[in-house]
């Protein structure tokens, strides 16, 4: 049996869309079960769903927005108590082709240590163009996704085997291995929304299992909303950053990163003075302070039960920061050069 968990916040102009691709679905719809969870929508979501008469939709109608982790775990638990084989999660702003669940579960099926499956993400409005084929992870943390904006047309000609491990997926779609989950738990919602998708697979690759892309299976996300123009998702997004290394990096890691993380952070305050973003870069670091004991006990619980090493871990992350959402001179020009030679130096001593 298959879970399709979907978070809902005022997404009745993406639902029709959507609902309509799941029903055209070529995976026997017996054996799906659709969840959708409403955070106190303002707008039509609700009456739209409740008028879709689907026998296998499921409506939960949440009091307040509870992030995308908490979220997304109370679907995933309702999963795991009904004996699920698989959970894909997926954005409101998504559909998908009609394949797309076949293809998604094909390489789960086909290895037992593949816990964790994305589809080719293509833009929603730009079908022509890639939004993500993997996300990419660099060694101070920050994220990004592979082949963004490239033509599918050329990626087709180039793509990478299909048995190539992803060092993350991206949570807009995804399917996750119920057997996984239950070993090593749900998302972390000290993220509330952010890196909570990085954390689970980096969870994942401790614990042996394989995070990879399934080219063949489509899908389509509206994927925008600037972080140069929003404070909250900025804060978010640094202070989860920070929680992720001190989560999952090694000490010797940590202390060895170091000058190349004081580094990128007098960067990222200059910017923050010049862009108006002081405080959520201040709040973001103020956090450790006040939830120390929150982020110790993640750290402790990581450090104690993981199956392999930072090496191992870290092999495939990124020594240049490729892709952000601002083409900044300083950092393409001199700053990726810098990261590039101190990582190709540390790494063959973590």
């Amino acid at each position: 049996m298959v879970y399709i968990l979907i978070l809902i916040w005022n997404g009745e102009k993406y639902l029709p869309k959507l609902f309509e691709s799941l029903r055209n679905l070529d995976y026997p719809q017996d054996k799906i079960k659709i969840i959708t969870f409403d955070s106190n929508s303002t707008d039509g979501s609700i009456n739209f769903l409740e008028n879709l008469n689907l026998k296998n939709l499921k409506i939960i109608k949440l009091l307040k927005n509870p992030g995308f982790a908490q979220g997304n775990n109370i679907g995933m638990k309702f999963t795991l108590e009904n004996n699920a084989d698989y959970v894909v999660l997926l954005n409101q702003d998504t559909f998908v082709e009609p394949n797309f669940l076949t293809e998604l579960i094909a390489p789960a099926e086909r290895e037992e240590k593949i816990g964790v499956v994305q589809p080719l993400i293509l833009y929603y409005d730009k079908p022509e163009e890639i939004a993500s084929t993997g996300n990419q992870l660099h060694y101070l943390g920050y994220g990004w996704c592979k082949e963004n904006h490239k033509l599918v047309s050329e990626y087709q000609k180039t793509k990478a085997p299909e048995n190539k491990n992803l060092v993350y997926a991206s949570g807009a779609a995804v399917l996750y291995k119920t057997k996984m989950l239950k070993e090593i738990g749900l998302f972390d919602e000290n993220y509330f929304s952010y890196y909570e998708d990085t954390d689970i697979c980096l969870r994942a690759a401790l614990a042996g299992y394989k995070t990879m892309l399934a080219p063949e299976a489509i899908c389509y996300h509206d994927n925008k909303n600037p972080v140069s123009k929003n404070k909250i998702r900025y804060f978010w997004l640094e202070k989860n950053r920070l929680y992720l290394l001190l989560k999952f990096y090694q000490t010797k890691t940590l202390f060895l990163i170091l000058p190349m993380l004081i580094l990128t952070d007098l960067g990222k305050l200059f910017s923050a003075f010049k862009n108006n973003f002081v405080w959520p870069w201040l709040k973001a670091r103020l956090w450790f302070l006040i939830n120390f004991k929150k982020w110790h006990t993640a750290r402790q619980t990581i450090q104690k039960n993981r199956g392999v090493g930072d090496r191992e871990l870290l092999k495939d992350f990124a020594g240049e920061i490729i892709y952000q959402e601002t083409n900044n001179f300083l950092l393409n020009k001199i700053g990726n050069p810098i990261l590039k030679l101190y990582w190709l130096i540390i790494k063959k001593i973590i």
